[in-house]
């Protein structure tokens, strides 16, 4: 009796991993499915319009832009071509795993995003005089570890940076992990209120989803962010919207406060979400920007064709 029981027990459990299995499979294949059905992809396997942004001009000044988590370099592409009208030369990389399908977004790393930052950065500083960086959300959390490794960056624009993780954020993050055995993808909440502007909104090429995994990578950068903060010692402009749905106006002030540098300032937005570089403030941080980098590296001479990074 007990050997049949055991058989039973057995028989149960096999045919739960199985379902368990084919219900992975099916939300997966759901997931994949409309992503392929939202974006089409390039030659080379990037989301059209995701690809990196490079605009020669100046041959001495360069900008590095760095995009946000789960996003692509098209969220800062405003920001890329108004600095280039000021006569930049502006690079904005797409970060390893971005820009893809779902299933290469999911093998994106931590480490590897910084290791293309760096790469990029190396890559301008070879070749120009002055390079600046700024960063959009867990790009600015980049950037600022970059800095710390790079003390000589004359000047950092931290755009609503993602730097720490609330305790909200930090109970959404622990939920998908603990329900990842059902769900290997997970829609991201809260985007849409992102970015205000409808019609930018629309241009957006962000996926929209995410997994555990990818989230414990962000929360990696982000708290690695926040202990480098007493680091950063070059003049840093600090850029947050009052009605920014990720980072709370109390968190924003908190990490300024742990800047290292005696240059600092933060100036508060409004009317506009998380991502700045492509909502209604767009202009406003482009022209902040601009300033910014041109107060302490001077403006760039007029454009001219620049190398290759």
């Amino acid at each position: 009796m007990r050997s049949r029981r055991l058989l039973a027990s057995g028989i149960a459990t096999a045919a739960a991993m199985v379902g368990l299995a084919a219900w992975r499979r099916r939300v997966r294949n759901q997931f994949e499915g409309r992503h392929a059905g939202r974006f089409s992809l390039s030659g080379d396997g990037i989301v059209r319009g995701a690809e990196p942004i490079l605009l020669p001009g100046s041959r001495t000044h360069a900008v590095l832009l760095l995009h946000g988590f789960n996003d692509t370099p098209q969220s800062v592409s405003a920001l890329a071509h108004a600095l280039h009208t000021a006569g930049w030369t502006v690079y904005a990389p797409l970060l390893p795993g971005h820009g893809r399908t779902l299933r290469e977004m999911a093998e994106g790393r931590a480490e590897a995003w910084r290791a293309h930052t760096r790469e990029s950065y190396d890559g301008l500083r070879a070749q120009y005089d002055t390079v600046v960086v700024s960063g959009q959300s867990m790009g600015a959390a980049l950037a600022v570890e970059l800095a710390t490794e790079v003390p000589e960056i004359p000047a950092l624009v931290l755009l609503a940076p993602f730097i720490g993780v609330p305790t909200a954020l930090s109970l959404k993050f622990t939920a998908t992990w603990l329900l990842q055995s059902l769900a290997p993808y997970s829609t991201s909440t809260g985007g849409e209120r992102s970015i205000h502007d409808p019609d930018a909104r629309a241009l957006a090429l962000g996926a929209g989803v995410v997994t555990a995994r990818l989230l414990h990578e962000l929360r990696a950068v982000a708290k690695q962010a926040q202990s480098a903060l007493p680091a950063v010692t070059m003049p840093v402009l600090y850029l947050q919207s009052r009605e920014d749905n990720r980072i709370r106006a109390i968190d924003a002030e908190r990490n300024f406060r742990l800047l290292g540098s005696t240059e600092r300032v933060q100036r508060w937005l409004s009317g506009c979400g998380h991502i700045i570089s492509a909502d209604y403030c767009r202009e406003e941080v482009a022209r902040q920007t601009h300033e910014w980098f041109s107060r302490w590296v001077g403006a760039p001479a007029a454009a001219t064709a620049g190398a290759s990074p």
